[in-house]
This record gives C-alpha cells, structure tokens and sequence, in this order.
C-alpha cells in the first residue's frame, strides 16, 4: 500500500482556499444566528477546525484519484459539523443547514456548468463522464489505498435507471471513523439527494453504508427530477437506528 504522508501538507494552502470559497455560503445562513461579527467569528472556527484536520486525512493517492476531492470536502464539511455541534445547534439543526449549505454551493456549481455551456441536468449522462466513472470504478478494484472507495459500475436498465454505482467500501465512511465522526455519516449520504435536486437530474437508492446497510446503491435517471430529501425519514435508505446513534 502506497503513502504520502505530507500530500495534504503540502497543497494546504490550497485545499484551504477552496474550502473558504464554499464557507460564503454557511456564512450567508449564518446570518440567522448571528451579528456580522459573530458570523466571522464562526466562519474563521470552521476553517481553522478543517486546517488542523488536513494532515491526518487519508491519502488514496492525491491528484491521480479524482475521488481526493470528494474526500477532501467531505472531511470539509465534519469541521463544519464540529464546529456547530460545539455552539449549540442540535443534530437536526446541522443536518438542516448542511441542506440549505448543500443546495447553496451546488447552486454556485449549476451557474458556472451553465455558463460554460453545459446543461446541469445532463452532465451525468454524457458520454465521457460516463466513460470516466466506468474507469473510475475499474481502478477502485485495484485496492490500492486502504481508504479508498471500492465500487462496480452498474449499467442502467433501459426503464428504472440509465446508469449507477454499487459501493461496498466509502472512503468517507473511513475518514468519518477516523475522525471520530461517524454519527454525521448519514449527512453526507443526503447530499447525493441534494446535488441532484440542485442541478435538475434524477437520483434514487434504496440503501447506504451511512444507513448501516452493506452497499450504496446510487441510480441516475435521466430526465427525472428529484425530491427534496430534507427531512429524509420518508426515503427508503433511511434508517432511524443510523440516525444520531451511532
């Protein structure tokens, strides 16, 4: 098994700016609680609580996997779970804003797609990101990095789903266990929801490793929308024993 133990150490400073780059939006709705000041306040704790997390984030082999980036905004967002748990706001309460905080950036994301003449909706269907996840989920097969995902890629049904993957290991899930910070896992599942409801395509799944099931069975479906998943205990992948119990 490969490391590299000062990766993260050494793209600190932009892995950083990145992540205040998203924290815009939890400072909009921070506005709710908050004086402007405060609201500063806050925003400097969330990055500064992400910062001392960096060095200790799994390596799963930096800029050669796609899926570092995923990683580490995932980890990005458990600082800002951290850091709303420490002033107050209840397990709901977080899970709430990282809806509102989820749509916001994806929001961000369908302008500039747009604007770079893509359609939002379509982007999961073309054929070179379809191309990519195939390669994508063939190299997870290798096993490279223990904290890596390790996923199939599932051909659509022609009726259902046009296309999906079929995850048994979550580099997240790793992470979160790692950082003591599992009890959030189920957040991060949601935001699959989020981003599809955000940028107008469909998305389904039945079950989640956050929720405590063996796999992730995430289905795209194209020319679909999807519902809103806040609150999630209507969906199908929740479980209410993987809800603030772990």
């Amino acid at each position: 098994m490969k490391t590299i133990d000062d990766y993260y150490i050494k793209k600190k400073s932009k892995i950083v700016k990145d992540f205040e780059g998203e924290l815009d939006v939890a400072a909009e709705l921070l506005e709710s609680w908050y004086n402007p000041k405060e609201v500063d306040e806050v925003v400097d704790l969330m990055k500064n609580e992400f910062e001392e997390m960096i060095p200790n984030i799994p390596y799963i082999g930096g800029q050669k996997n796609p899926t570092t980036l995923i990683l580490l905004r995932c980890v990005s967002n458990l600082a800002i779970f951290r850091i709303l748990e420490k002033k107050g706001f209840s397990f709901e309460e977080i899970g709430e804003f990282y809806y509102k905080f989820s749509i916001g950036n994806h929001q961000k994301r369908k302008l500039l797609l747009e604007k770079a003449g893509r359609d939002p909706a379509q982007y999961p269907f073309e054929k070179s990101y379809l191309d990519y996840q195939k390669k994508l989920c063939e190299d997870t097969q290798k096993r490279e990095y223990s904290g890596d995902w390790v996923m199939d890629f599932v051909n659509g049904d022609g009726k259902s789903f046009d296309w999906g993957w079929n995850i048994y290991d979550c580099g997240v899930q790793k992470a979160y266990e790692k950082f003591g910070g599992l009890k959030y896992l189920p957040f991060i599942c949601l935001g699959d929801h989020y981003e599809a409801e955000a940028l107008g395509f469909g998305f389904s799944r039945t079950q989640t490793l956050g929720f405590g099931a063996p796999l992730c069975d995430h289905r795209f479906i194209r020319n679909s929308k999807t519902k809103p998943a806040w609150p999630p205990f209507n969906l199908q992948e929740f479980n209410p024993n993987h809800w603030n119990n772990v």
